[in-house]
């Protein structure tokens, strides 16, 4: 076994995997480092996209620091590990007690060094980066992986390890008070709570839309947006990217927060000149690693560049958010409630509470794996939005990390029999609706309660309750925002009688997915989500949608 090959006067052990490549100068390099982490669990590498530990380090880059403190809440990153020598032995032993056919090594090693107290640390930059052979651990199907801060040419003087830095992550201010990462993935981004009591998969793929819950980072959504449209005024040739505007804007909301929480995060100022360097590449390989495939090919030769500037640009504004006086709001979106006397009647005002609540006690539960899912694309009466022109952006990026597969309804006759559709899911939305990445859990929680499921949307669920029988699907129906707000009692007892009885129980058809949807306008601006349908636009709809939100954050809230 590798870590019981521990010479007998080594102070330090280091096992490195076959498929690794070293920095230039790597001895020297590594000696300096290990004499300034000496009882350091010492990572030479993360991964460009590991849940947590990628975001620690990219954190750490932007703020200057020579090391990344990861802790133990994901697996400790085994391509280049350096133990202090009696750590390596004991690791050896701990080991050896599993069969040598299990995989996740990694794993292993960090109820390790939770357990014996080795704090664990990554180089900033890394000194290793990933091989481009095949697995022999069969991890081809992660796609490529790459150093999340990788040293290149550029190997930094041996001074750089003598900087110091906190052995663990630094407090943060002004937040839920729970560690959380940023993630971009599929050109979304997200925030991702960690919660190690409630059994969710490391890697699952249902994080917090920013447009509504990042809060909990102590940011307001809305100055995201406000920066990120400040961006889009004064776009100018040292800032070029051919990427897509929704793309744009989630790798732009990604950086502010990135920005914001370095801001308020207490690093120590590094001495001496910061390598900007470092802080360029955690932005490049953050966008090399969230782009989905549809955004990345929009990237022509040398636009990579221009991509990384407007990042940078999104970062520094966050930056300047985060160093500003002031306290976050209440709410995600900064929403307050109507007043008692305002708006809709009470009975309407208790179904959206009804179903803001419904919709938090989806959000709060645990991540299960998702089902395989088909997803039926209507046009939609009210826009006209065909699904066409819609399918490559619905499956590139809400794919719900590859459970959802898109299909124009109108090529489905028998929807169940779709392969698959016997046991996981089948949804119906409109072409214009995009889901949420939290709220596609509804899926999940669904199937695990009913088994196999059909599922609509709220905005499909409502154009049943306005058409009249013998009515062409397909003609366009009116835009009565009046009378969908009248109709809300009723659909809250449509989404009761199917969700609030047992699997047993539940009355027969298609049960209606009680969680909110974003427009393809919406993901472009990154607005927030809407509870009923992409097109409830009139100053009482727009009062409930405030209200819905800031029940469902405080539901939340609650909960976690």
């Amino acid at each position: 076994m590798a870590w019981a090959s521990v010479d007998p006067g080594a102070t330090h052990h280091l096992v490195l995997q076959d498929d690794v490549t070293l920095c230039p100068g790597f001895a020297e390099q590594l000696t300096a480092a290990v004499a300034q982490r000496p009882d350091h669990a010492l990572a030479l590498y993360t991964n460009w996209n590991s849940p947590h530990n990628s975001y620690l380090v990219r954190c750490a880059a932007v703020a200057g620091q020579s090391w990344a403190p990861l802790g133990h809440h994901e697996w400790v990153p085994t391509l280049g590990l350096v133990l202090p020598a009696g750590a390596a032995r004991e690791l050896a032993a701990h080991l050896g007690r599993f069969p040598d056919d299990f995989r996740d090594d990694d794993e292993l090693v960090v109820g390790f060094c939770a357990q014996k107290g080795y704090p664990v640390t990554a180089s900033v930059p890394h000194l290793l980066e990933h091989g481009g052979g095949p697995s022999l651990a069969g991890n081809d199907a992660h796609g490529p992986r790459h150093a999340t801060v990788p040293v290149g040419t550029a190997t930094p003087p041996v001074e750089h390890w003598q900087r110091p830095g906190p052995r663990v992550f630094p407090p943060r201010s002004g937040t839920v008070g729970r560690p959380y990462a940023v993630e971009l993935q599929d050109s979304r981004c997200a925030v991702r709570l960690l919660r190690p009591g409630a059994r969710e998969p490391l890697e699952h793929p249902f994080g917090w839309d920013w447009t509504d819950w990042a809060g909990w980072t102590g940011a307001d959504p809305a100055r995201v947006r406000a920066d990120l449209h400040s961006l889009e005024e004064r776009r100018d040739q040292d800032a070029v990217t051919s990427l897509s505007r929704p793309a744009r804007t989630e790798l732009g909301a990604a950086a502010w927060l990135l920005g914001h929480d370095v801001s308020r995060t207490a690093w120590d100022r590094p001495p001496g000149p910061v390598r900007l360097r470092d802080r360029d590449e955690a932005l490049r390989s953050w966008i090399r690693s969230g782009l989905a495939p549809l955004d990345a090919a929009e990237l022509g030769p040398g636009e990579l560049e221009g991509t990384v500037e407007w990042a940078r640009r999104a970062l520094e504004l966050g930056r300047r958010a985060g160093n500003e006086a002031g306290r976050p709001g209440r709410s995600a979106d900064g929403s307050t409630a109507l007043s008692p006397a305002a708006g809709p009647d009470a009975g309407v005002r208790e179904a959206v509470s009804e179903m803001a609540v419904r919709e938090a006690a989806i959000l709060s539960g645990a991540a299960p794996r998702p089902p395989a899912t088909w997803a039926l694309v209507h046009p939609c009466p009210w826009c006209g939005a065909a699904p066409g022109a819609n399918l490559p952006e619905l499956a590139a990026r809400h794919s719900g990390g590859g459970a959802l597969s898109y299909l124009a309804a109108s090529d489905a006759p028998d929807p169940t029999a779709l392969p698959g559709a016997d046991s996981g899911a089948v949804l119906e939305l409109l072409s214009c609706e995009r889901p949420t990445v939290r709220g596609l859990l509804a899926l999940a929680h669904g199937v695990r309660a009913h088994g196999p499921t059909w599922f609509r949307t709220r905005s499909t669920a409502l154009l049943g309750l306005l058409s009249t029988p013998g009515a062409d699907p397909s003609a366009p129906v009116a835009d009565d925002p009046a009378r969908w707000v009248a109709l809300l009692p009723r659909l809250a007892r449509a989404e009761a009688d199917w969700w609030d009885s047992p699997g047993t129980d539940r009355r027969p058809g298609k049960g209606i997915l009680p969680v909110s949807f974003t427009s393809a306008a919406g993901v472009r601006s990154g607005a927030p989500s809407r509870f009923l349908t992409a097109h409830a636009a009139s100053p009482a709809l727009d009062a409930l949608a405030q209200e819905y939100r800031r029940i469902r954050f405080d539901a939340v809230r609650g909960r976690l």
